[in-house]
């Protein structure tokens, strides 16, 4: 009974009762929220061994007892070294379609939180914490919504998979290792902050790390050396004065233009060598319709002119490439979350989003699907992350209701 373990908390046992009241209170969202918050998942990046509060083991951990003891049919994949994909499978009726509930499990950084990350703090209707927003917030929606459905029929209308990926904000290991080998799926409803709309088309993402290669010397004498910090000065002004600018040219009728924008910028080794390396890390947003190759032989062919007139060598290596996505208007998923959405906020709103997820890896698997969630982006990675509790409560009652309505639509 959703109700009473608001009352007892959220455990496993208190979760497999039933009653006549199905529907989540904000209490059960944040009861769960909570757990989850409290739950460190922190992206590692490249950091092995892991260690609290980085990889998302003890969420998967959590996901695995929930799901099981809602009679799930749970495996978990490990996708890098101890880090997994956690899938529960509950069956539908014969002939039934499939549809697939994704949120990742991963967050970002905690560093300059002004907040306790992982010690939930409800005030006012927001629930503080990281990962609140994005995206446990819509994880913990998901789990109300699927429990609410259980608790109604323990027979689904449709098959439901109820998916939790890794790797989401640095990467996308997990979406392509479910997408490589996860099930036959005939839709999904990707979980992003969206303040409950319903996206459709979002750009993408290429980054690349860039080192341009110096000689060190002795600072008392820099003409014996080659200073890298200065060979990246050139690269960084041709990206500001030529790259940036040329990117207003392309335009997407949903999305507008492409962006591009150097985050990180390193370089040299003490203040009284000449710098042998300096390093930058640029961002690509991508628009539907461009290739990654495409990207990166444009960018390639203006800093090899630069390297090749001025004497000095680079190196250029891709990190991360979100695909771009975009799922047309008139598509049947897209219609039958407009509906659900009318149907249980009374009202339903569809838009688009700069930023990227792993619906381009969904997408480009042959997977229909959409990002819907509560919690807005501006929130998301923010110092003080939060959520309004009652639109968790409202994202439960879609996705519930998205379930019992699947496979009348399939």
């Amino acid at each position: 009974m959703l109700s009473s373990c608001s009352r007892e908390g959220l455990g496993e046992g208190n979760l497999k009762r039933k009653s006549l009241m199905t529907a989540p209170t904000l209490a059960d969202a944040h009861n769960l929220l909570a757990r989850l918050i409290a739950t460190p998942s922190v992206n590692p990046g490249k950091r092995f061994p892991l260690e609290s509060p980085f990889g998302e083991e003890r969420v998967v951990e959590l996901l695995r007892g929930l799901l099981e003891s809602w009679g799930g049919d749970v495996s978990v994949e490990e996708v890098l070294p101890g880090r997994a994909n956690v899938i529960g499978r509950f069956g539908g009726r014969e002939e039934h379609p499939a549809l697939m509930l994704e949120a990742h499990s991963d967050t970002v950084s905690i560093e300059g939180m002004t907040i306790e990350p992982f010690q939930p703090r409800l005030e006012n209707g927001l629930l503080y914490g990281r990962g609140a927003s994005d995206v446990k917030g819509t994880l913990a929606a998901m789990l109300l919504g699927l429990k609410t459905v259980l608790d109604e029929s323990r027979i689904l209308p449709a098959t439901v998979y109820l998916v939790s990926t890794c790797d989401e904000e640095l990467g996308l290991a997990g979406a392509r290792d479910f997408a490589g080998r996860g099930p036959d799926v005939d839709a999904a409803i990707v979980g992003e902050p969206t303040d409950l709309a319903i996206i459709h088309a979002t750009k993408g993402a290429l980054r690349w790390r860039l080192t341009t290669k110096g000689l060190a010397a002795h600072s008392s004498d820099p003409s014996r050396g080659r200073n890298a910090i200065y060979f990246m000065r050139r690269i960084v002004e041709h990206i500001e004065e030529e790259l940036i600018p040329r990117l207003a040219m392309k335009s997407h009728p949903l999305l507008g233009n492409p962006a591009m924008t150097v985050g990180v910028i390193q370089g040299g080794t003490q203040v009284n060598i000449v710098p042998d390396f300096c390093r930058i890390e640029v961002d690509r947003r991508v628009l539907p319709g461009e290739t990654r190759e495409a990207i990166t032989a444009e960018f390639l062919e203006g800093i090899g002119a630069i390297a090749e007139s001025v004497g000095f060598e680079f190196t250029l290596e891709e990190d991360q490439w979100y695909p771009p996505f975009e799922q047309p208007a008139e598509s049947p998923v897209v219609e039958f979350a407009l509906r659900v959405c009318q149907r249980v906020l009374g009202e339903s709103t569809l838009a688009t989003a700069p930023w990227a997820a792993n619906s381009g890896v969904f997408s480009e698997a042959g997977i229909p699907c959409v990002l819907f969630g509560p919690g807005s982006i501006r929130q998301a990675h923010t110092a003080d992350e939060f959520i309004e509790l009652d639109q968790v409560v409202k994202a439960a009652a879609v996705y519930a209701e998205m379930i019992r309505s699947f496979g009348a639509v399939h």
